[in-house]
C-alpha cells in the first residue's frame, strides 16, 4: 500500500488503519531478538565458537522462557529481503487482550 508521503508495510497490525498517525510507532517494525549467552565471548578453542544461550531479549528486555518449549528460528526470504521468524514461548505474569482505549 503507498501513499505520496510514505510507503506504509503491514506488520503486526491486522489491518492498515486509514490514518497511521492514529495507531502508535508506523510503518509497523519487526522486534529485537537477542537470543544469547550471557558473560561470555566466542573464540578460537575447541568448542569455543559453541554457544548454549541462556537469556531471550524483546527490544533490550530479559525475559523469562521455558526450559521444555525450545526456541525456533525460520528462515524465509521476502521480496529480495531477508526475513527471519522466530517461534518463542514466553512465561507470562499477566497477559490484557483489550481495546487499547479501554485501558
Amino acid at each position: 500500500m503507498t501513499d505520496d508521503k510514505q510507503t506504509v508495510t503491514l506488520g503486526s497490525t491486522l489491518n492498515a488503519p486509514s490514518d497511521a498517525a492514529d495507531h502508535g510507532p508506523w510503518p509497523a517494525r519487526g522486534a529485537v531478538i537477542e537470543i544469547v549467552e550471557r558473560g561470555r565471548a566466542t573464540d578460537d578453542t575447541t568448542g569455543g565458537s559453541v554457544i548454549v544461550p541462556n537469556e531471550i531479549r524483546i527490544n533490550g528486555q530479559a525475559l523469562l522462557s521455558s526450559a521444555e518449549h525450545p526456541i525456533k528460528v525460520h528462515d524465509i526470504e521476502i521480496e529480495d529481503r531477508n526475513v527471519v521468524y522466530v517461534t518463542l514461548t514466553l512465561l507470562a505474569r499477566r497477559v490484557t487482550i483489550a481495546a487499547e482505549d479501554d485501558l
